[in-house]
């Protein structure tokens, strides 16, 4: 059940309202302070998390820029894709070829005689079924024999390496085919059996020992493209290792109408790559600029003014990009000598036609000083990470305004409990001093009224 507290019904005096004046007034020089503490850790804290989003953008862009393969990107192309298209890496050299698609290769299928229907009982026993070197056991008994359980049992097996069976169901009855999924010569199909009621006799394969159940309707066959007059053989459609770096995928066959195939430096990649690594840093030094800024007529700081992170973060980084590079053996060894220039306003630009030229006399080596030991990304991607990485700086600075934050959440607390107990110790001391002074009003009235009442007496101010 809540108490009453019925205040100043001795004195008159509001004594709730006067005590919750005087909680207050104790409580605002710190309610203040905690305030501004809260608001100052709030705003840093929000401003360290927009210096890492920008610093791991610019730190995710120098992780490809650091590696020579990703950097210096080749690029392939087919004088005619319906006969292949191609992809490269970075072991492909700058080369014209002639490409000739003379066969695809292709998986063999076998067809079996035709039966009366998919349910026409064939046999029991054991099917063992080959593909190049691997095979599997099939048990055919009375609940699988017929030509749609066999058919069944070999999709089902576990242990199927790749062979698919299906059933045909055409005008002269029903035939069982059966398809490997790998193409090449090596991957030849025999089909034995063993054991049961020798029924699956009809639909044995292995050629080479006289067993001829089943008909090849499709070969197994290799690739054979011819490059530049030259014959290469593949057991798939995707042809790896003829030249070094590049992939063909063969698509169709057309002999004797061969197609070109061109390897080029992908200047065009590196120019983008460079331009993205440009704008990923004028990103950061915006974001640090923005954060660390002072205006004087404003009087308005930035959250980051005097941070010693912040300023280690733009300091260290601008001085790698004016840094010169010595593991590398070039006529450049720095940003500036391939048009990449840092400005006035400390952001970079890039000065596309003499990176083009760069690019046009010496690829290989415009990489190096991206990617060499002491390369531009290889040097900025460590000092990045180094801020970015788990227990780094940026970690630690947010954790220690976190712990402020949640400290001021706790002092805020304890505030709270103070002033409560504050409250209540006032009313108790102000209720008393009501009652007490209630009693002396009442004392003073009867005092008063006896007075009043004895013979004689004349209240002072007063005549008879």
């Amino acid at each position: 059940m809540a108490s009453i507290i019925s205040s100043g019904i001795g004195s008159g005096l509001d004594i709730t309202g006067l005590v919750g004046q005087l909680v207050a007034a104790e409580g605002a020089p710190v309610e203040t302070r905690l305030g501004k503490q809260e608001a100052i850790a709030q705003s840093k804290l929000s401003a360290f998390g927009s210096v890492k989003s920008a610093l791991s953008g610019f730190r995710d862009h120098l992780d490809s820029m650091r590696k020579l393969d990703s950097l210096l990107v080749r690029k392939g192309t087919s004088s005619n894709e319906d006969l292949f298209t191609v992809s490269v890496d970075k072991n492909a050299s700058p080369a014209s070829y002639s490409i000739d698609v003379r066969q695809l290769a292709q998986a063999q299928k076998l067809s079996s005689t035709a039966f009366a229907s998919s349910d026409t009982v064939i046999g029991t026993g054991t099917l063992t079924i080959s593909i190049g070197a691997e095979s599997f056991a099939v048990d055919i008994d009375a609940e699988n024999n017929t030509l749609a359980g066999i058919r069944d049992a070999i999709n089902s097996d576990s242990g199927n390496p790749g062979i698919a069976a299906t059933i045909v169901n055409a005008e002269a009855g029903s035939y069982l085919i059966l398809a490997g999924d790998a193409t090449g010569v090596e991957n030849t199909l025999t089909v034995t059996q063993t054991g049961g009621d020798g029924g699956l006799a009809a639909i044995e394969y292995d050629p080479g020992n006289g067993l001829n159940a089943l008909t090849e309707s499709v070969a197994a066959q290799d690739a054979l493209v011819r490059i530049d007059g030259l014959d290469v053989f593949s057991a798939t459609n995707t042809v790896k290792g003829a030249i070094d770096g590049v992939t063909l995928n063969l698509v169709s066959a057309d002999p004797d109408v061969p197609a070109e195939l061109d390897v080029k430096n992908d200047h065009e990649a590196v120019l983008a790559s460079v331009d993205t690594f440009a704008e990923k840093y004028n990103e950061l030094v915006t974001v640090l600029d923005e954060l660390t800024i002072f205006d004087p007529g404003a009087e308005v700081a930035g959250p980051l003014l005097g941070d010693t992170t912040a300023r280690g973060i733009r300091d260290q980084i601008r001085r790698e990009l004016s840094a010169t590079v010595t593991d590398i053996e070039s006529d450049f060894a720095s940003l500036g000598q391939v048009g990449i220039s840092v400005q006035l306003d400390g952001k970079l630009s890039v000065d596309a036609a003499q990176l083009s030229d760069v690019l046009n006399e010496d690829f290989n080596r415009f990489g190096q000083l991206f990617t060499a030991s002491d390369g531009i990304a290889v040097r900025i991607y460590d000092i990045a990470e180094g801020y970015l990485q788990t227990g780094g700086i940026l970690q630690t600075r947010t954790d220690g305004l976190n712990d402020q934050i949640e400290a001021v959440s706790e002092q805020r607390i304890s505030l709270n409990d103070r002033l409560s107990q504050l409250q209540t110790r006032l009313l108790r001391q102000f209720n008393a001093l009501d009652s007490l002074l209630g009693e002396l009003t009442q004392t003073s009235n009867f005092l008063n009224q006896q007075l009043n009442n004895l013979p004689g007496f004349t209240r002072p101010g007063r005549s008879n």
